[in-house]
């Protein structure tokens, strides 16, 4: 693609985004073509493209005032739903693509359509283990420990999902509500029979991360020690939500930031890894509307 190519779809995306109310991401796609443009040796030269696009930032940033001060929750039209789920799902295989599609809603704060898209993937057998784990951590996300609970309890009395299966996900339900300080009598599951063999997805080769700490090595907060619960899991990218009053925390996590002391807590182990911070996007919507959705993806332990 060529730079005029890529400025004009960064243009286009940001247009989208704000038309739907997606105020943050279009910010951000404004302004990365602003710094494309003031880069280039020969775009640099158009002040009148320039100041146009200066201009639809800050008209981006006073509806993002006007959002903030807001009751109402704008919903997404189903247009949006696909546009989120094609433009944030960068993986090649379809079955992984149409997951993170789900957990970007859930990032957006669309948490109905996050769990109405992880109950079609469950009901089309597309990763139902992983599925059924987000729609726990919506639950858990929104601080709606009972209805997860609840829909553990539908689960075991149906057929969804085998022995073994449910049984992980016992397990993993579980752990989230004892980090909360929650003992709930969650129903018990029968040992799977030998017959029944692996689960259809291989989510044992996948450690859990319920909790990460990170120290800042440099940069004004340096020496800092930072915990975050892990909201969502996708393989080793793991999200994580900062308080809309901690403001000054998520503007020292820009993307690309490289991270070398990460300590990960999981019920199996605790281990030090390294990452690099892969999003941060502002919630827009959803009663986590204000706060912060942060990406870190994890790439060597």
């Amino acid at each position: 693609m060529s730079d005029k190519e890529h400025i004009k779809s960064l243009i286009k995306e940001a247009e989208i985004y704000r038309k739907q109310s997606l105020l943050e991401p279009s910010k951000e796609k404004y302004e990365e073509a602003l710094r494309l443009i003031q880069n280039h040796e020969s775009y640099s030269k158009g002040k009148k493209l320039i100041d146009t696009i200066k201009s639809k930032i800050r008209t981006v940033e006073e509806n993002l005032v006007e959002i903030d001060q807001a009751t109402d929750t704008p919903e997404l039209s189903q247009e949006v739903e696909n546009l989120i789920s094609q433009l944030f799902s960068f993986s090649k295989n379809k079955d992984v693509a149409a997951m993170e599609g789900a957990i970007a809603l859930a990032k957006f704060g669309q948490y109905d359509n996050a769990l109405a898209a992880f109950r079609r993937l469950i009901k089309e057998g597309n990763m139902p283990l992983l599925a059924a784990k987000n729609i726990l951590m919506c639950h858990m996300t929104l601080s709606s420990p009972d209805a997860a609970i609840a829909q553990f309890r539908q689960w075991v009395s149906r057929d969804e999902f085998s022995m073994k299966n449910l049984g992980y996900i016992r397990t993993f339900l579980e752990n989230a509500l004892l980090k909360q300080g929650i003992k709930a009598g969650l129903p018990q599951v029968a040992e799977a029979s030998p017959e029944e063999g692996k689960p259809e997805e291989k989510e044992e080769d996948i450690i859990d991360i319920a909790s990460v700490t990170i120290q800042f090595t440099n940069g004004p907060r340096k020496g800092e020690i930072v915990e975050f619960d892990v909201t969502f899991q996708l393989g080793n990218k793991i999200s994580t939500i900062i308080p809309a009053h901690q403001k000054d925390l998520a503007d020292a996590f820009k993307p690309g930031l490289r991270l070398s002391e990460i300590q990960c807590f999981s019920s199996l182990a605790v281990f030090n890894g390294r990452g690099t911070v892969s999003g941060l996007k502002r919630i827009t919507s959803g009663p986590r509307r204000g706060d912060y959705s942060l990406d870190i993806t994890i790439d060597s332990v």
